[in-house]
C-alpha cells in the first residue's frame, strides 16, 4: 500500500500557481475557440462533424445510435476513471463560465457565498438516474429487448458522426444563451462557485461515481501545517486540509482536480500522485467528516417541494427549456423560496452576502428580493398550468392515434388549444398536431388554419407544406393545395446531400399523386406517382398507389410490375402481398397467387377478407382441406361477413355437408340480401 505521507524533494519541481492556472484558463479558452472553429467549419462546408453532446448517449442506449457524443463521453468517462475529475476543470464550457463569473464577482468584490443542502445535493444524481438509468429499468420491465450498435446517415434523416445539420440536437441560440447565463452565471451568484457542477450536472455526478475508484488523487506531503489556504483555495468547497489531515489524500468526489490547492499551498505541501483510491479505502467513523448543511428540516422539505415544481413547470416549457435548464433554474428558485420564507420569519436574513433584513427591518435589496419572489412565483404558477396542458394533450393525442376515438381527439384538441391560448408564445409542434387532429377527424378546413400557423415556425419546411397541402385539398382547395406542393418541392437543400433531396421530392410528388387521386383525376395522379419514383425508385409507398391507379385503368401487366417492386422492396407489407396475389388471381397465375395471399395472412392475421379470398382461391385449386380452414378463420374474425359465410356454404355442401353447408348459407343470406336468391337455387 502506497505511505500517506510523501516526502517532497526538489526534482519534483511543484508549478507556480501563475503559471497552472493560465495553463487552465488556456485550456478552457480552447474550448471555446474550438467551439467556435467548429460552427464556422459548418457555415462554410455544410456538413461537419456532430457536435460532441454528452446527452446524446441517449441515443446510444435508447435507439443504439453511436454518437460522437457517446464516444467523446466514453472517452471523459475512462479518463476520470483513472485520473480523476480534471475533464470537468479543464474541459467542460459551463465550468469555465462558472469560473469566470466567480472571477468577474470578485473583481467586483462580490463573493458569492456556497450554499450547503442535502436536497439539493440529491438533483445531480436524481437526473442522472432519469436520464440513463429508469429507462433500462423500463425496457426491462417491459420486456423491450436492448438495440442493437449501429451507425446511422443524413440519409436516414439523422447521422452519427459527419452531419448537415449541425443544431439537430440543440436548442435556439437564444436558449443556450440563457441556459449559459442561468447555469453558467446566475447560479453562481445565487448558490456559490460551480454550484451548477454539485447541484445539477447528471454528467458531473456520474464523474462523481467514477472518480471514487480513480487512483489518481491530491495527497499530502511532509510539512503540510494545517493552515487552511488550501481550503480557501477551493472553488468546489472541499474542506480540503481537514481530508488531508484525517486522510492523507482527498478524498471527496467533488475534488475536479484543477490544482489550485497545491498551487496555492504555501508550504509546497500537496502533490498529485496515484494512491489507493477512496472506495477502498475503510475510514473509520470517528474520521469521517460530518456533512455540512445551512437549511433546516421543514426549509429543506420546502427546498424540495418548490424544486419540484418548478421542475415540472419548466422543463420543456413551449418546447424550448432543455431539462439542464430547467435543473439548474429550479434549483435557484427553491433556494429563493428558502430566502423569502425566511423573509417573513427571521429578524435578519442575507441573500450570499448581501444583507436583506436587519433586526426586523426590510432593506431595499430585501423590498426588490420579496417582489421578485411574488413575481416569480405567478410566472411558475402560469408556467405549470400551461405545461400541465400541454402534457395532457400530449398524452391524449397518443390516445387517439391508438384508439382513433372522436371523443379522445376532442379532448385532446382542447387541451392543444388552451396552450395556444394561454401560452406567452407559442409552442412549437402545437399547431401542427391541432392541425393532425382536425385533418383526422375529418375537420380539413379547421386543419388547414393550423397548417398555415404551424408552417411559420416549421424547421422541415418541406413536412409542413405537405401537411398544409392535404388540409387544402380536403377542403375543396385543390389549386392552393397544388400550389403548397410546388413550394416544397422546391426548396433548394443545397447543403443536404443528394438522396435526401430526391427522398423529398419524392414524397411531396407522391402526396401530389394521393391527392389528386382523391378528386378523381386519376391521369394526373399516375403522372405524379410516376415522378416520385422516377426520384427514388425505392418509395414502396408509390409503387403500391400507382399499381392500384393502373390496375384500375385496365393497364394490368403494368401494375402486375409495379406491385412486384412495391413487394421486393418492402416483403412485410400485408397491402402489396394481398393485391398483388388478386391480380395474380385475375390473370389465372393460382399456384402463385396463393403463395401470396399465405403471405398477406401471415402479416396480418386478423384481416378476415384475405383469408376469404385464400379460402375461396384454395377451393378453385380443389384444395378442401385449406380452403376450409381458410374460410372458417374469416368467419370467426368477422361473423358478420355475409361473403365467407356464403363461400364456405358452397364448400361444405360441395363437398357433401350439406346441412352444415346451408346454415352457412342462410346465414349470409340473412346478413346479405342478395345470397338469398342463390340460397334458393341450392335446395335441389
Amino acid at each position: 500500500m502506497l505511505s500517506e505521507k510523501v516526502k517532497s524533494t526538489p526534482s519534483e519541481g511543484v508549478r507556480p500557481a501563475s503559471r497552472l492556472g493560465r495553463w487552465r484558463a488556456a485550456s478552457l479558452t480552447a474550448v471555446y475557440v474550438l467551439m467556435g472553429i467548429h460552427l464556422a467549419h459548418w457555415r462554410l462546408n455544410g456538413t461537419t462533424l456532430a457536435p460532441l453532446e454528452l446527452h446524446e448517449v441517449m441515443y446510444t442506449l435508447e435507439l443504439g445510435i453511436v454518437t460522437a457524443g457517446f464516444l467523446f463521453m466514453a472517452a471523459a468517462l475512462v479518463s476520470v476513471l483513472c485520473l480523476g475529475r480534471f475533464f470537468c476543470s479543464w474541459g467542460c464550457h459551463i465550468l469555465a463560465l462558472e469560473d469566470l463569473c466567480a472571477w468577474i464577482l470578485a473583481k467586483l468584490g462580490i463573493a458569492p457565498r456556497p450554499v450547503r443542502s442535502r436536497v439539493l445535493a440529491l438533483i445531480a444524481p436524481g437526473a442522472l438516474v432519469y436520464m440513463f438509468v429508469w429507462p433500462q429499468v423500463a425496457r426491462v420491465l417491459e420486456g423491450r429487448p436492448a438495440p442493437r450498435l449501429r451507425i446511422a446517415t443524413d440519409a436516414e434523416g439523422w447521422a452519427s458522426f459527419v452531419t448537415t445539420d449541425f443544431w439537430r440536437n440543440l436548442p435556439p441560440v437564444g436558449i443556450a444563451l440563457l441556459t449559459f447565463g442561468v447555469c453558467g452565471f446566475l447560479i453562481v451568484y445565487v448558490l456559490g462557485s460551480r454550484s451548477f457542477c454539485r447541484f445539477a450536472c447528471p454528467y458531473g455526478a456520474l464523474f462523481a461515481l467514477a472518480d471514487r475508484i480513480a487512483p489518481g488523487r491530491l495527497v499530502a506531503l511532509e510539512g503540510c501545517t494545517g493552515c487552511g489556504t488550501c481550503t480557501a483555495s477551493c472553488q468546489s468547497d472541499i474542506r480540503v486540509h481537514e481530508e488531508l489531515a484525517a486522510h492523507g489524500t482527498v478524498v471527496s468526489s467533488s475534488c475536479l482536480r484543477d490544482l489550485d490547492c497545491l498551487t496555492g499551498c504555501p508550504s509546497s505541501a500537496i502533490a498529485y500522485r496515484f494512491t489507493l483510491p477512496p472506495l477502498f479505502r475503510r475510514i473509520p467513523a470517528g474520521q469521517r467528516l460530518p456533512p455540512r448543511n445551512d437549511f433546516s428540516l421543514g426549509e429543506e422539505g420546502l427546498l424540495a417541494g418548490v424544486f419540484a415544481v418548478a421542475l415540472f413547470s419548466y422543463r420543456g416549457l413551449y418546447g424550448l427549456v432543455p431539462f439542464l435548464l430547467a435543473l439548474g433554474w429550479g434549483a435557484i428558485l427553491a433556494y429563493l423560496a428558502v430566502v423569502a420564507a425566511r423573509l417573513l420569519t427571521r429578524e435578519h436574513v442575507k441573500l450570499g452576502r448581501t444583507r436583506l433584513k436587519v433586526a426586523g427591518k426590510l432593506r431595499s435589496p430585501g423590498r426588490a428580493v420579496a417582489a421578485g419572489a411574488v413575481v416569480l412565483a405567478v410566472f411558475t404558477a402560469h408556467a405549470g398550468l400551461v405545461r400541465s396542458q400541454q402534457l395532457a394533450g400530449e398524452r391524449a393525442t397518443r390516445a387517439f392515434d391508438a384508439s382513433g376515438s372522436p371523443a379522445v381527439a376532442a379532448r385532446a384538441v382542447g387541451h392543444l388549444e388552451r396552450v395556444e391560448r394561454w401560452g406567452l408564445v407559442s409552442t412549437p409542434g402545437v399547431a401542427a398536431r391541432l392541425g393532425r387532429l382536425h385533418l383526422a377527424t375529418g375537420e380539413p378546413s379547421r386543419a388547414a388554419v393550423w397548417f398555415e400557423r404551424a408552417l411559420a415556425d416549421a424547421r422541415d419546411q418541406r413536412s409542413a407544406r405537405r401537411q398544409l397541402a392535404r388540409a387544402l385539398s380536403g377542403s375543396g382547395r385543390a389549386a392552393r393545395a397544388e400550389h403548397q406542393l410546388d413550394l416544397a418541392a422546391g426548396i433548394a437543400g443545397e447543403s443536404e446531400p443528394a438522396e435526401h433531396v430526391a427522398l423529398e421530392r419524392a414524397l411531396t410528388s407522391e402526396l401530389r399523386g394521393a391527392l389528386r387521386a382523391e378528386r378523381g383525376d386519376v391521369g394526373g395522379a399516375i403522372e405524379a406517382y410516376e415522378a416520385a419514383l422516377a426520384e427514388h425508385a425505392e418509395l414502396a409507398s408509390a409503387h403500391l398507389a400507382l399499381s392500384e391507379l393502373l390496375a384500375g385503368a385496365g393497364r394490368l401487366a403494368e401494375a402486375l410490375a409495379r406491385l412486384r417492386s412495391a413487394v421486393a422492396l418492402e416483403p412485410d407489407s400485408a397491402p402489396a402481398h394481398y393485391n398483388l396475389a388478386v391480380l395474380l388471381a385475375q390473370r389465372g397465375e393460382g399456384a402463385e397467387a396463393v403463395g401470396h395471399y399465405r403471405v398477406a395472412a401471415r402479416l396480418a392475421p386478423d384481416d378476415p377478407q384475405v383469408h376469404n379470398n385464400l379460402g375461396f382461391l384454395l377451393a378453385r385449386l380443389d384444395d378442401t382441406p385449406g380452403a376450409e380452414a381458410a374460410l372458417r378463420r374469416a368467419v370467426t374474425l368477422a361473423p358478420d361477413f355475409a361473403h365467407p359465410h356464403f363461400n364456405l356454404g358452397r364448400l361444405l355442401i360441395e363437398s357433401g355437408r350439406v346441412e352444415e353447408g346451408r346454415g352457412f348459407l342462410r346465414r349470409a343470406a340473412h346478413l346479405d340480401e342478395r345470397y338469398a336468391a342463390l340460397l334458393a337455387g341450392t335446395k335441389d
